[in-house]
């Protein structure tokens, strides 16, 4: 079963400009992209490039990139290559939130009248594996034994690369869990404690 490869790149412009020199690093999981890139990455969608009013127009300039859904022009790309899109936004969205519309039961309505609808923009969006530079690919062993991490942690004396191998540790208990002899519904009764009597 074929998988979307997603770019591996620093950012978006990045990606998109790797992607049409046909020079473009692909990963289908993070793994495989931290291997490509040699450092820690993190799946992003981000959008960029100009906006368009109309959308006929942005999926000429996109042509061959992102999904055409239009007569004529239908294109669906590989599964593979599935990770540019158009979104849809608000043109120029206001920064407050609108107040709730409070019924006006006047001339046989309930609700006011509509506003104009919204204006709306065209942007091409991409998902990537962003390089998180901060951050190296592997993390250093283990420094010390969990247990006695966890107890100093109590009192606040880590370094950051105990901490980093406190985090990696797995949670384990102190000691193996014993068998249940019973469900939380039975009970043994007190004259004979050789059986088990179901309580629902």
């Amino acid at each position: 079963m074929s998988m979307t490869a997603y770019p591996v790149a620093r950012d978006a412009h990045e990606a998109l400009a790797q992607l049409k020199q046909s020079q473009a690093k692909r990963a289908i999981r993070e793994k495989e992209a931290e291997l490509a890139a040699d450092a820690r990455v993190a799946f992003v969608t981000q959008s960029l490039g100009p906006v368009y009013e109309d959308e006929a127009e942005a999926l000429n300039i996109y042509t061959g990139l992102v999904e055409d859904h239009r007569p004529g022009h239908i294109f669906l790309p590989p599964v593979e290559d599935r990770f540019c899109k158009l979104t849809c936004r608000i043109k120029d969205a206001p920064v407050r939130r609108a107040k709730p519309a409070q019924p006006v039961f006047s001339e046989g309505a309930r609700w006011p009248k509509a506003s104009a609808p919204l204006e709306t923009v065209w942007q091409l969006s991409i998902s990537y594996w962003k390089i998180l530079d901060a951050v190296p690919a592997s993390r250093p062993g283990p420094a010390g034994n969990p247990k006695d991490l966890r107890k100093r942690a109590r009192k606040g004396h880590l370094t950051p690369d105990e901490m980093l191998s406190l985090m990696d540790s797995p949670l384990t208990s102190p000691r193996p869990q014993k068998a249940l002899d019973f469900g939380l519904f039975d009970f043994i009764p007190p004259d004979n404690p050789g059986i088990v009597i179901a309580d629902e």
